[in-house]
């Protein structure tokens, strides 16, 4: 994640106008009431204090407007925020990886995280797919800001160990769950936010709970150490489920490979799941190519709101980094991985 801009050296009014729009005006009624009323009563009589008081208290509205000005800025600010929200195209399948078979009834299930599709203004019989925002309106998943990034370079016609670690790490599980669905597999998705350690569920019996869980960490060619393995083991533990899958774009270190082959749990690393893949019959393959290359493949999606981020340059000689569409509502970031920040 990126680091944030330490509050030390920023004026009151760059904080006032990183807050909600309701802080300056609570702000400003505080300062008017208490230059107005409640200092003159605490001056009282007093021959010093008393003019003092009647002075700030006749400059009441010159202090509290500053608030009011600064909170209408906010409010206006936050509302245009609301009105630029582009249209989007659909997810269809989505989520992580690991093993691989075939239900025995051939079913298949790919739900993803995603809500039920409205009207919009997409053309007679495009696919339209929503997500709702931090505050509830329906937000588009993929906007009209992929023309910044999509058109820079043409689009690959191959998989390729690339290809996998250039994928945000939502595509990334919604390529994983794609590739399930393509062998047959049943699986669910957990909603956005917090996952609790599991992005998706497989079925391959008709118990009808699941027999394995997955997990998927698309930190490009970055090494995935022992914690987050032990936490799905923890998961695995709190879930009953004697199987997982751990899924990267890179690399396991030794003692991720250790606790993993001791507690059935199967780590699939960048290498292992380009192969898998390119098992897939050629035609399977380029639908999940395309797929996987669709829109803005590489710049991240927001974790809270499901659209993509934008780049916001660093201050202070900090790098740059993703922030979401809707700042100030929601202040998600993530880290720019370094050749894209160069």
């Amino acid at each position: 994640m990126a680091r944030r801009r330490g509050k030390q050296g920023k004026s009151l009014f760059e904080e006032l106008m990183e807050a909600p729009w309701q802080a300056s005006i609570v702000i400003g009624a505080i300062t008017f009431i208490g230059l107005k009323w409640i200092l003159p009563s605490i001056a009282g009589s007093n021959m010093f204090l008393k003019p003092v008081a009647e002075a700030f208290s006749g400059m009441a509205w010159l202090f509290s407007g500053f608030f009011f000005v600064i909170g209408a800025i906010v409010y206006a600010r936050t509302a245009a925020s609301r009105k630029q929200v582009p249209p989007h195209k659909v997810i269809k399948g989505g989520a992580d990886i690991a093993g691989v078979g075939r239900h025995p009834q051939g079913e298949t299930k790919a739900q993803g995280r995603q809500e039920p599709a409205i009207a919009t203004s997409q053309p007679a019989g495009a696919d339209v797919d929503v997500r709702r925002g931090v505050l509830g309106e329906p937000i588009d998943i993929y906007p009209v800001w992929k023309g910044q990034h999509a058109d820079a370079a043409p689009k690959p016609t191959a998989w390729s160990l690339e290809v996998i670690r250039d994928v945000e790490w939502k595509r990334f599980e919604d390529v994983c769950q794609k590739f399930y669905e393509l062998n047959g597999i049943r699986s669910e998705t957990t909603a956005l936010g917090p996952d609790g350690g599991i992005d998706i569920r497989l079925y391959q019996d008709d118990s009808g709970r699941p027999t394995s869980i997955v997990q998927c960490k698309a930190w490009g060619d970055r090494l995935v150490g022992v914690k987050p393995v032990r936490e799905l083991l923890g998961v695995m533990t709190h879930e009953k489920i004697g199987k997982a899958f751990f899924m990267a774009s890179g690399h396991f270190s030794d003692d991720a490979k250790q606790v993993a082959s001791s507690n059935g749990i199967t780590l699939i690393n960048g290498e292992m799941l380009l192969m898998m893949i390119k098992r897939l019959p050629a035609q399977d393959q380029a639908t999940l190519l395309s797929f996987a290359t669709e829109g803005d493949y590489t710049v991240p999606t927001c974790p809270s709101c499901g659209i993509k981020m934008k780049r916001v340059g660093g201050t202070n000689g900090r790098g740059d980094f993703w922030g979401c569409h809707n700042y100030p509502r929601c202040r998600q970031k993530l880290g720019m991985r370094r050749e894209a920040a160069s």
